[in-house]
């Protein structure tokens, strides 16, 4: 009795056990599709990559030097994991709560979507641990501003920053729990020392013309609102916690906030929810963007039903099946034989092999929305792969980084489901189709400026466009394999016409210089659509338009 009673209460038990357990299952699981593209940014550390900031390379870089396989990927995750559930321990303050070291871990279970960054690795992974620091350090803060507590304080923003803009919304927050924070300087110097240690990435961003910042805030764009994105927000909440959801919610709700540092808690849960509940009127809601509030329910509810110990026995009765929940789900995650359904990392294996032998293992260039599957296949088969960003997809790091230079001149394969080829590999629902190019030769990151703020346009008649193309490579360009083309959107960037161009001057155009050319179409008739903007493209071996034009508003004259 003496010896399970200790056990119990052993937190080193439990977190070792949990240890192992992601350990084992990032071992035994295939990668997903997104783990695989920031692996591809862990080959090349920045300050800044196209979607996110860099930790999440970080991350992946360390662990690829002690693994070069799924688990160098994961192997961070795994550690980062363990310290977030051993900093939320430190950071809970209940005299008697050794004794219910059991349940804590038992609301760990009782978070479904937690437990998955065990073992993946996203930038959600480093913002839960640098979250967790982050109050750490508040709550200290809060009880003596020394400067370890100054300086810790300001580590832990500038790690969240650097993990997931998100990061911003956790601090602001808390600031709003707690504007006193405003007038008191040390916690100004917490605040700019943080801001120093993010500079690099600021700067990072300025130097590349802040890429990040316009993908996210201006080239994604507005999508047409739909009440299931606001439902399906309200689900997301439910979902990040599981079955236990009603118990988990019922403890955080009834549970009251007895200081500063738990009221802020209370308002990053309430901050998220409703911050991510306004987004939904432009943008589909993702789980993992409120999977911090993860953490805040994890510190009430643990106070709350250890005070409350017939709740609790309903908690362990839930938390037990929920545990049989995670663990047939980690068994198909890892097993494709085991799995009832064909999962995201079984999919690699189904596809990989066949096009890496169809294509003879040349180098591959994948279009539209292709960059999870660059991503896949380099990993998995170590083969240089590029992305040519076109209209129909969006842009990624292959459009910041020298991938598109390392594929100049080579032999290789243009993959995408979009193309016709005689190659064809089937990937899940999809069917990848691929053909050969020889002497691949692109120049994707050229810019072709309309100088016009508005395009005044009569159907059936001949338009006169003129535009700036800016050759911003060292090297000249020719238009040998190249045709320009022009598209017709809506505002919300669905692709309504393309048309030929004629372009009046199509001789190389020397390194980095400037070109004004003009370009003749035939206008066509476009009907049924509002807001239209036009923009110029260039179809390289005849793949889709690329992102090379600004967008120019049309105003259709009948």
């Amino acid at each position: 009795m003496g010896k399970t009673y200790a056990i119990k209460r052993s937190f080193g038990f439990f977190l070792l056990l949990f240890f192992i357990l992601n350990l084992f299952q990032s071992y035994f699981s295939g990668l997903l599709e997104d783990e695989a593209y920031y692996w591809v940014w862990s080959q090349h550390l920045a300050f800044g990559y196209f979607d996110h900031p860099p930790l999440v390379a970080l991350w992946v870089w360390l662990g690829d030097l002690f693994f070069n396989d799924e688990l160098g990927v994961r192997f961070m995750a795994t550690l980062s994991f363990s310290a977030m559930l051993w900093i939320i321990w430190q950071t809970i303050d209940l005299k008697n709560k050794k004794d219910y070291t059991w349940l804590f871990f038992v609301l760990v279970i009782s978070l479904a979507m937690l437990n998955i960054y065990g073992f993946i690795t996203t930038p959600d992974t480093p913002l839960l641990f640098f979250t967790a620091l982050f109050l750490y350090s508040y709550k200290k803060f809060l009880q003596r501003e020394n400067w370890q507590t100054i300086l810790l304080f300001g580590f832990s923003m500038a790690g969240m920053l650097y993990s997931k803009y998100h990061g911003i919304l956790v601090i602001g927050f808390v600031v709003l729990s707690n504007l006193k924070l405003l007038r008191n300087y040390r916690f100004w110097l917490s605040g700019l020392f943080g801001l120093a240690l993010f500079l690099p990435h600021l700067y990072w961003q300025y130097l590349n013309d802040y890429p990040s910042f316009r993908y996210h805030l201006i080239e994604r764009g507005a999508k047409s609102y739909k009440p299931e994105y606001t439902l399906m927000h309200f689900v997301n909440q439910i979902a990040i916690v599981g079955i236990t959801f009603p118990l988990i919610y019922y403890a955080f709700f009834k549970e009251k906030a007895q200081n500063t540092f738990e009221k802020g808690l209370k308002y990053i849960v309430y901050g998220f929810i409703i911050f991510f509940f306004f987004s939904t009127f432009k943008s589909n809601p993702q789980a993992q963007w409120t999977v911090v509030i993860l953490i805040p329910l994890l510190i009430f509810s643990f106070r709350f039903f250890v005070q409350h110990p017939q709740l609790r026995k309903k908690l362990v009765i839930v938390a037990t099946v929920q545990l049989g929940i995670l663990l047939l789900a980690r068994l198909f995650f890892a097993s494709e034989k085991l799995s009832p359904v064909t999962l995201e990392p079984h999919l690699a294996a189904t596809w990989v092999p066949k096009l890496k032998e169809k294509t003879q293992s040349k180098p591959l260039v994948f279009t539209t929305y292709a960059y999870r599957n660059a991503s896949v296949y380099r990993f998995y088969t170590g083969i240089k792969t590029h992305v040519y960003s076109n209209l129909t997809g969006r842009k990624s790091e292959y459009d910041l980084g020298n991938y598109e230079r390392d594929m100049q001149g080579e032999n290789v394969y243009a993959v995408s489901p979009s193309v016709t080829g005689p190659i064809q590999v089937q990937k899940g629902s999809e069917i990848l189709q691929a053909f050969p190019i020889d002497h691949y030769t692109t120049f994707t990151k050229v810019t072709c400026r309309i100088t016009a703020e508005t395009l005044n346009l009569t159907p059936g008649s001949t338009a006169e466009v003129q535009f700036e193309f800016h050759n911003v490579y060292g090297h000249p360009v020719s238009f040998e394999n190249v045709v320009f083309s022009g598209v017709f959107q809506t505002d919300r960037k669905k692709m309504v016409k393309r048309v030929a161009l004629e372009v009046d001057d199509l001789s190389p155009v020397p390194a980095n210089t400037t070109r004004t050319m003009t370009a003749r179409f035939t206008v066509p008739e476009i009907n049924g659509e509002d807001d239209q903007v036009f923009r110029i493209g260039l179809r390289f071996y005849g793949l889709p338009e690329g992102f090379q034009g600004n967008r120019v508003k049309v105003n259709m004259q009948h």
